[in-house]
């Protein structure tokens, strides 16, 4: 493809795209929108004049005060429309998709000379639309708070720019819940459970640091995530964060990870609800890597740069903590079955070429590319920002190695006796959760030891408990848990594919029994 092509190609999907200009016409047929629009308008200056009357009920007050109240107004008001934000992206996004299904129209459109991608940008333009449609309109509430001096355009372009930023990243997340669930109110539910999610974490880290430098600050300069929380723009806006002697605003750095998000979202949602998947699979899991490898590297320069003690261990859990939410992904990457489109037959047990294309038989060999190049990652970003990583780094590794072996295993093992991949996707996560998450309060319940106790106990008994210290003896544990974990890994895969191949000839014999009696 000529660079011409792609160019013509690109403007075409982001510059009147057909599909985002039909939804925008259907989202403003009727006056269903003009009386949304009303409504929250009216709620907005509600709250706003109950807020400022109640400031400006005092007679008394200091010029000191009184500019206390007005950024306090000015704060209340971007807390709201962070609040907005969160609560109307995700219900708008996260039915695009599954009504589409729900019509069988999917199949019309793919019919068409329509890519995935086309078709997905065009969902997320028309929803990202209508946010932003919301965000102008609380404009004269939000000039009212510079007129009365409790902010200044610049913070109100900034919150602006950062709460825009965040809508895309919630359409981004609703728009791939979207394809994925199978009902309208599941995709619904769904959609605001991660968006809480994603609000809880950043939320956390972002109060921490303003309430940690509000008030008495000399300087903007915060960490970047700061600016990740909606709730916090007001204080967040004006931060910057120094990289390589150079003051980067932190909503430069927030675009920078919304885009990243936003990608990988619509590449999963486009290998999601593609026809065939080819080409979107190998997409979406080439960017997988790439993605996992800066993300550790990451991790690991600011692992090095906290000046830790013990970095090698320091740095193997990091790795492991890093790849700890694959676990949502592997049963989609490991599990196979008949029940499901044609990619997920099985067609191996394990080849290096099939590493791409989204079939049973490249799950291993995609997992191990993903968890060796991670731990390259972390030992370089470690390294580059002057640590020395030293051999207790490799039981880590063989821990990591063994501990996805073991997960894959038992998702074969599901998938060779049961016909169907979903049943095999939920034995297989059934199992992460009893092993891993579920021992933790019935251990609690039976023992006074703690984590930080060096000696045996029943905590040994944990899977995770070479990673939850930081402990040298830990290390150690670390690499006999890994390789019992790859023994039994093997041990596992071997009788899943005596199963499996017991149960087609089966299957075979069955199906020539036809054929003679017939």
């Amino acid at each position: 493809m000529s660079v011409a092509t792609w160019v013509q190609q690109t403007k075409n999907t982001y510059l009147g795209n057909a599909t985002a200009v039909r939804d925008y016409r259907v989202q403003l047929r009727g006056n269903r929108s003009l009386i949304l629009f009303g409504l929250y308008l009216a709620a907005l200056i509600g709250i706003a004049l109950i807020y400022y009357m109640d400031t400006a009920s005092s007679t008394m007050v200091s010029v000191v005060e009184a500019q206390r109240r007005l950024k306090g107004f000015y704060q209340l008001i971007m807390a709201l429309l962070g609040t907005m934000i969160a609560l109307v992206t995700p219900a708008l996004s996260a039915t695009t998709v599954i009504t589409e299904r729900q019509r069988q129209s999917l199949d019309l459109v793919f019919s068409a000379p329509v890519t995935p991608r086309y078709f997905l940008v065009g969902k997320m333009i028309s929803s990202y639309r209508y946010t932003w449609m919301l965000l102008a309109l609380s404009l004269p509430v939000t000039a009212a708070c510079v007129v009365l001096g409790g902010a200044s355009w610049t913070d109100v372009i900034g919150a602006f720019v950062l709460l825009s930023i965040h809508a895309l990243i919630f359409t981004s997340i609703a728009l791939l819940i979207s394809t994925i669930a199978s009902k309208p109110v599941s995709a619904i539910v769904w959609a605001y459970a991660a968006t809480g999610l994603y609000c809880l974490v950043t939320g956390g880290f972002s109060v921490a640091m303003v309430a940690r430098g509000f008030g008495f600050r000399t300087t903007d300069e915060m960490p970047f995530y700061v600016a990740l929380s909606p709730f916090t723009v007001s204080e967040s806006s004006s931060t910057y964060t120094v990289v390589f002697g150079q003051n980067v605003p932190n909503y430069l750095l927030v675009l920078v990870v919304a885009l990243l998000i936003s990608k990988i979202c619509l590449l999963a949602a486009g290998a999601i609800i593609s026809p065939y998947g080819g080409k979107e699979v190998k997409s979406l899991r080439a960017h997988g890597l790439v993605y996992m490898a800066a993300f550790t590297g990451g991790m690991g320069y600011v692992l090095g740069s906290s000046g830790s003690t013990n970095p090698a261990i320091w740095a193997g859990l990091t790795l492991n903590w890093a790849l700890m939410p694959l676990v949502v992904l592997l049963p989609f990457v490991t599990c196979y079955g008949f029940d499901g489109e044609r990619r997920f037959w099985p067609n191996g047990l394990a080849s290096a070429r099939r590493m791409l294309d989204g079939t049973p038989a490249g799950g291993l060999p995609f997992l191990l590319t993903l968890v060796l190049l991670s731990a390259v990652a972390v030992a370089g970003g470690a390294m580059a920002s002057g640590s020395k990583i030293g051999a207790l780094y490799l039981p880590y590794v063989l821990y990591a190695v063994g501990f996805w072996s073991f997960f894959w295993a038992v998702g074969r093992y599901a998938s060779s006796f049961l016909q169907g991949v979903k049943s095999a996707r939920t034995i297989q996560f059934g199992v992460f959760v009893v092993i891993c998450v579920l021992p933790v309060p019935f251990l609690s319940a039976l023992t006074n030891e703690t984590f930080s106790n060096s000696s045996f106990n029943v905590w040994d008994l944990l899977v995770l408990r070479p990673i939850m210290q930081d402990q040298i003896e830990r290390a150690t544990q670390a690499g006999v848990y890994g390789a019992l974990l790859l023994v039994l890994a093997a041990a596992i895969t071997a009788r899943s594919e005596s199963i499996f191949k017991q149960r087609q000839e089966a299957r075979r014999q069955g199906y020539d029994g036809n054929i003679a009696a017939a």
